[in-house]
């Protein structure tokens, strides 16, 4: 196999299999920029239950009350302290509970993500690790595809070469004066 054709064969796997991970990217990217954010089509609600935390057993009056108000339980039921430290939660990126005491009563306030939403939180990598190991891949890939393309272009293609090097030459000098003029 001559390095040509083997740059391509890398090239052109690497490329198909992160496909669907590229255009999720582009696409939350894109959204994101443009002021569209996690909480795109959020369904929220809340509940208030006259009635007092007992401290170490929050877990299980959630469940209960989660239960009592026919409400779904979440897939992951460990409760932890929100990060705002307005009470705790429970549940994952896609559909959350949070509950806080408030005077004598307990709130519970619902969190379901719609799928735009759903991806923002996995493009900001806020879900489970493994995605993360995806997406970390995929930067992996983004170098791969990039090295892979410059072997095909600048060695194995001599045609045009000048214009090849001066197309990246100007790539670099319009990326370093937007970038600098952005911060």
């Amino acid at each position: 196999m001559n390095k040509n054709k083997f740059f391509r064969q890398i090239h052109i796997y690497v490329s198909l299999f992160f496909l669907p991970l590229a255009l999720m990217y582009a696409v939350t990217g894109i959204a994101y920029i443009f002021g569209i954010n996690q909480d795109i089509g959020l369904k929220e609600q809340s509940f208030s239950v006259k009635k007092t935390l007992t401290l170490g057993k929050e877990k299980e009056e959630l469940l209960a009350l989660l239960k009592e108000l026919k409400l779904k339980i979440p897939s992951n039921t460990k409760l932890k302290n929100d990060k705002k430290g307005k009470g705790m939660s429970m549940g994952g990126v896609h559909y959350s509970i949070n509950i806080k005491q408030d005077n004598d009563q307990i709130v519970i306030t619902t969190k379901e993500r719609s799928l735009l939403g759903d991806m923002i939180m996995l493009h900001k990598d806020k879900g489970k690790w493994y995605f993360s190991v995806l997406s970390v891949g995929f930067g992996l890939a983004l170098i791969t595809l990039y090295i892979s393309g410059l072997m095909i272009t600048l060695v194995a293609i001599k045609k045009d070469r000048q214009k090849q090097l001066l197309t990246i030459a100007f790539a670099f000098v319009v990326t370093f004066i937007l970038a600098y003029l952005s911060l």
